[in-house]
């Protein structure tokens, strides 16, 4: 089956991030408890230098599969399940 990809009306993949296009919020940054989510952007090695030995044992005791994860950035953000606006702020 081909799926058409759905037409994105931006060039850059931040420009819904209220903290680049606005220069406000940054709630994501806070939630990340190792600091790889600043100005400057996502720091995928320290991401990655967490996530592994954090919640790689949680994720196969509760859910039955040798992957990790941790997800805080992306979850009690403006973000989390919409393009947010101003007024999510």
């Amino acid at each position: 089956m081909q799926i058409p990809p759905t037409p994105r009306p931006y060039e850059d993949h931040r420009a819904y991030c209220l903290f680049f296009s606005h220069g406000i919020c940054g709630r994501c940054m806070a939630r990340c408890p190792v600091g790889a989510i600043t100005e400057a952007g996502h720091d995928k090695v320290a991401c990655s230098r967490h996530l592994k030995p954090a919640t790689e044992e949680f994720v196969r005791a509760n859910y039955g599969f040798g992957g990790y994860g941790c997800g805080l950035c992306q979850t009690g953000v403006p973000c989390e399940s919409r393009i947010p606006t101003l007024w999510d702020i």
